[in-house]
């Protein structure tokens, strides 16, 4: 009886070694491509730092590397002190201020990070804000 208790501890043993070396190597698979989210914001004071503090609190844990670009649209308001104050603490963060077209500043922007999976999102009142987060997230446990 108890070489049975012994074998069956073995055996799950061995199931959790494997689980393990598997899960590691997917892993591994999804941290190749980094993703690239484009924020385009105009007055965006009142949600951009939640967004932002969010994402690179979140970024350790993806499995991926995330980086950030915010697209201001000649906001007024306190956006961008946000938006710069959160990039000089995390690398990944970067504002852009633009007076053109952001789409076409998007578009750029996007053309020189090629080997990325590309996310844009226009918080210009055209999506809630409060869907960034969840969508970046369907990205890293490949929903």
């Amino acid at each position: 009886m108890l070489a049975l208790f012994i074998w069956g501890f073995a055996l799950y043993g061995i199931f959790v070694v494997l689980w393990k070396i598997m899960r590691a190597l997917i892993l591994k698979q999804k941290r190749s491509l980094p993703v690239l989210a484009v924020l385009i914001v105009h007055e965006g004071a009142s949600y951009i730092e939640g967004i932002l503090r969010t994402l690179t609190q979140a970024e350790p844990f993806a499995g991926r590397d995330l980086q950030i670009l915010v697209l201001d649209c000649g906001s007024r308001d306190e956006t961008a002190h946000i938006v710069e104050a959160i990039a000089r603490k995390h690398g990944t963060v970067r504002l852009v201020r633009t007076a053109a077209d952001p789409y076409h500043e998007a578009t750029r922007e996007l053309q020189k990070h090629s080997r990325t999976i590309q996310c844009l999102f226009d918080l210009r009142g055209k999506i809630d804000p409060l869907a960034v987060v969840p969508t970046l997230a369907s990205f890293w446990h490949g929903k």
